[in-house]
């Protein structure tokens, strides 16, 4: 299950990037905004093994790999982000009729 939850994000943005808009201005400001969650996520990790590559174990916690114990704070903050991407994401795919056309 837990490693089930490290592929909710990058793969729910890969998704909801293919989403149509009508509005070009708002999907590339939604189309940032995922790309910026699903880094803010992967960091620790990226992080964690690049700082580990030559000759460091990346999950020893009295190294570099202490930083995934950021995951306690990024996985909830995270996922809010990414669950009001996605409801944003649904009701402007499935409006029609839009309130705000390009400034």
């Amino acid at each position: 299950m837990d490693s089930f939850l490290f592929f909710v994000v990058p793969v729910s943005s890969i998704i909801l990037l293919f989403v149509k808009d009508a509005n070009k201005k708002r999907r590339r400001i939604m189309a940032v905004l995922l790309i910026t969650n699903t880094l803010f996520f992967l960091f620790p990790l990226i992080y964690a093994y690049i700082k580990a590559y030559p000759d460091d174990n990346m999950w020893n916690e009295n190294g570099v790999g202490a930083i995934l114990w950021s995951y306690i704070v990024i996985l909830p903050a995270s996922f809010l982000i990414q669950f009001v991407l996605f409801v944003l994401k649904v009701l402007y795919a499935s409006s029609r009729k839009h309130l705000y056309e390009d400034y």
